[in-house]
């Protein structure tokens, strides 16, 4: 998550849906110039520090707990998801990639894609929807973009908050269409266990 005071935005950040891009893009606009001065002092000794509340995925629910119902609801916020087919398939990809992913080892035990997704069926399921919906269904941030469309989502995120600022592309870890991936098996799989961000966020193979 991100959170500026100056700006009063909220960024819900899903992981594997171009969030640490969108951090990137935005940590400019979460600090005083004190801090980006201190900032630039720590970097020199090899230490990145921005004080947030809350942890880098933090859910909704988790930062509107910390920060107090109504300074969440005075802010501007929002997120991005992503294509559930799509997601799993970069979740195994950065998973295996990245050594410093704490399932990397996991994820190197599985034979292929499919046996990943049997995993993550039936041992793991996450849900995008619980990032930004309430137990009781409410839809808890203002703005819900789309990894599909994030350049254009992003810049009406700018424009509601009033800055001007351009992505980078960080953590690339998928250029393979996602659906050269799946057996029809496997699109079934995904289709009834991901039921919930499919129907919520309107997607489809």
């Amino acid at each position: 998550m991100l959170i500026s005071h100056k700006h009063k935005f909220i960024f819900v950040h899903i992981y594997k849906n171009a969030g640490t891009s969108i951090s990137t893009a935005l940590l400019p606009f979460l600090t005083t110039k004190l801090q980006r001065f201190a900032n630039l002092q720590l970097k020199k000794v090899g230490i990145s520090y921005i004080d947030q509340p809350c942890p880098t995925h933090a859910t909704a629910s988790a930062i509107m707990s910390v920060i107090g119902e109504e300074k969440f609801k005075s802010y501007f916020s929002f997120c991005i998801v992503r294509n559930p087919w799509d997601w799993q398939v970069s979740l195994y990809k950065y998973m295996l990639q990245n050594p410093n992913h704490p399932q990397h080892e996991l994820a190197k035990g599985f034979w292929d894609f499919d046996e990943y997704l049997d995993w993550r069926c039936t041992q793991e399921v996450r849900f995008q929807k619980d990032f930004v919906y309430s137990q009781g269904g409410e839809l808890l941030v203002d703005f819900v973009g789309r990894f599909e469309t994030l350049n254009e989502d992003f810049q009406e995120v700018c424009k509601r908050i009033g800055i001007s600022a351009q992505l980078p592309k960080v953590n690339v870890s998928n250029n393979v269409p996602y659906q050269k991936f799946y057996t029809q098996k496997t699109q079934d799989m995904v289709r009834s266990v991901f039921e919930p961000d499919i129907s919520l966020f309107n997607y489809s193979f």
